[in-house]
């Protein structure tokens, strides 16, 4: 073996051991806690979590970042349903982003200067706390202090620490390479997960919420089949961000294996949110592109072909039954919508207070002749910026996405202009847009990885505006 190989193996060994040994401790300690039954010492759980901590501690912050990166999904949402993977996801998804945010602040470097829209991301969180402090205490009373804190600090305080600590790392920070590679594998994973899935009904954490008689959806690990289908078409504007915008040579390979898994994967999902999504969003990374745009006109021309002549089969197809042609659940979110609208009406500046949609929403009536109105309130709300204009009202929402708008509308001057990175940039506006348009059709509120993503993709495009146009 060359020396430069040995030096290679080196670097891979010595990023993967400390990663391993974070898993193996993980495991060990939740087997341990496990056959303890449901006493367990609080002081082996004192020390599990300092040794926890100094594993984390003693990691490099760019290797922590990528390896709870990857990490993150297979954690995420479907874990609660085994006891092994509730405990690996408070040591493996939850922990780490409160070491990164430490590491940040005690590490040296420059950082890029805050601009006044930084400061809301934190003033959101500030906000949802206070409401919670505010309006919560029957919240409180019904989930309980740890659950609920533990909820608000999974759903929205991990996406805002990641935001923070990519936008404003110290040095260099994670390669951009790195970074994006990082996401086609997550994606590429849950995909072939998905694929897995959709024939067998087999998942990791043994997920059962969705294996319904005639409308199985895939979920791979993400307890959702619309946040699973997220997740798979970020990867999919991303892979085709690399193959359409010049991205680096050593990504192409694993972008045409996204795509190829990325298509059938979605589809296993059958959701009708994050298709959409993600064929706005691809189709803008595509026809964008000079590079590609012929290539994407007739990409359409033949799939709006390909359309008109199996139409008569699709109308005949159980998925197009079981789900395009579903009546009752569309129904049911028309029913929702009034009922936020009406609710929004009521308090339009402060809103009704943290995580109050699901009891404030029977203190209202309209009229529903197609559902009846008890019927469509046993569902949630299914639009993300409606429930938080309900919560949060007016002012909340201004505070989220005040940020989204100033960040997105500068990442488009720097996407223009004809810079390396510009590959990268697309990509990240794509995602976001991604789950932007996902956000519409489903609450982000009852899961953190995929809201989480957004805010990383946020941050990374933060960070690339902070820095200088490469040439």
């Amino acid at each position: 073996m060359s020396a430069g190989n040995l030096v290679r193996s080196g670097a891979v060994r010595d990023r993967l051991l400390p990663l391993a040994a974070v898993g193996a401790a993980s495991i060990a300690a939740a087997e341990s806690i496990a056959g303890l039954g449901t006493r367990v010492p609080k002081t082996l759980v004192a020390v599990l979590a300092l040794a926890g901590a100094a594993v984390l501690l003693s990691l490099d912050t760019v290797q922590l970042f990528l390896g709870w990166l990857l990490v993150a999904p297979i954690f995420q949402e479907s874990t609660s349903n085994s006891g092994l993977g509730h405990a690996l996801a408070l040591a493996l998804y939850t922990a780490p982003p409160l070491v990164l945010l430490a590491k940040h602040l005690a590490a040296d470097g420059t950082r890029p200067h805050a601009e006044w829209f930084d400061f809301f991301p934190a003033l959101f969180l500030t906000y949802l706390v206070v409401s919670l402090a505010a309006t919560g205490g029957a919240n409180l009373r019904t989930a309980g202090t740890v659950v609920t804190v533990r909820t608000l600090y999974q759903d929205v305080a991990i996406g805002i620490i990641i935001y923070y600590v990519v936008a404003f790392w110290r040095g260099r920070g994670p390669s951009l390479v790195a970074t994006a590679r990082v996401l086609l594998i997550v994606a590429a994973l849950q995909a072939v997960l998905a694929i897995i899935e959709a024939p067998t009904h087999w998942n990791l954490w043994h997920d059962t919420n969705w294996q319904r008689a005639g409308d199985y959806r895939s979920i791979a690990t993400l307890g959702n089949p619309a946040v699973t289908g997220a997740v798979i078409g970020v990867g999919i504007v991303v892979a085709l961000a690399v193959l359409c915008w010049r991205g680096p040579f050593e990504l192409r390979r694993l972008a045409l294996v996204m795509l190829i898994l990325g298509f059938p994967a979605l589809y296993a999902t059958k959701t009708r949110g994050p298709m959409l999504a993600t064929l706005v969003a691809a189709l803008l990374v595509v026809l964008f592109s000079a590079r590609s745009r012929l290539v994407g006109v007739g990409a359409i021309a033949l799939v709006a072909l390909l359309l008109v002549v199996f139409w008569p089969r699709i109308q005949t197809s159980s998925v197009y039954q079981a789900r395009i042609t579903q009546k009752q659940n569309i129904q049911a979110r028309l029913v929702l919508q009034e009922v936020s609208i009406k609710l929004i009406q009521q308090k339009p500046v402060l809103g009704w207070g943290y995580d109050s949609f699901d009891r404030v929403k029977y203190d209202v009536a309209v009229p529903s002749p197609q559902l009846p109105l008890s019927q469509a309130l046993q569902s949630t709300s299914h639009d993300t910026y409606l429930t938080i204009l309900v919560e949060y009202g007016a002012v909340g929402f201004a505070i989220f996405v005040l940020p989204w708008v100033v960040i997105l509308l500068r990442g488009l001057g720097r996407a223009r202009r004809l810079a390396p990175d510009r590959w990268f940039v697309v990509a990240m506006l794509a995602s976001i847009l991604l789950l932007a348009i996902n956000a519409a059709t489903l609450d982000y509120r009852f899961f953190s990885f995929v809201p989480m993503l957004g805010w990383l993709s946020l941050g990374l495009l933060r960070r690339r505006l902070a820095e200088p146009v490469p040439v």
